[in-house]
């Protein structure tokens, strides 16, 4: 749904793979849960993305609004950048292929131990990664 209140789309005609790029009027994303490949980068005004649990791939890159990002475990790979309002990942130990950077808000990251693959970019927060 965008800030004007239209819908871009019913859910019934999503397609598996969608790229929202720079979509900077998108708000509510709720209704892209059955998505299988998301790319959220630039889009501003997305606050809440608990709903994109599910997905097989999400990249959700320079949304400075998304704080809380404890619903995306069972995403199976999962890119945060530049995401700096989220910094407890403490839910994220089911992802299998977890990027994050520069996500300066982050500093724990021992909950990620079972993380199959794991890039740390530019996170100057995280200065202990023993639990790995």
């Amino acid at each position: 749904k965008r800030r004007t209140g239209q819908e871009y789309l019913t859910s019934a005609d999503l397609p598996a793979e969608l790229d929202l790029t720079a979509c900077n009027d998108l708000v509510d994303v709720s209704a892209l849960g059955q998505v299988k490949n998301l790319n959220l980068s630039g889009c501003i005004d997305v606050t809440d993305v608990s709903a994109l649990g599910q997905l097989d791939e999400l990249t959700v890159a320079f949304c400075p609004r998304v704080v809380d990002v404890s619903a995306l475990g069972g995403v199976k790979k999962l890119n945060l950048v530049r995401c700096v309002g989220a910094m407890d990942l403490s839910a994220l130990g089911t992802v299998e292929d977890l990027a994050l950077y520069e996500c300066f808000g982050v500093a724990d990251v021992s909950a990620l131990g079972t993380v199959r693959t794991l890039y740390l970019v530019d996170c100057p927060g995280v200065t202990d990664v023993s639990a790995l």
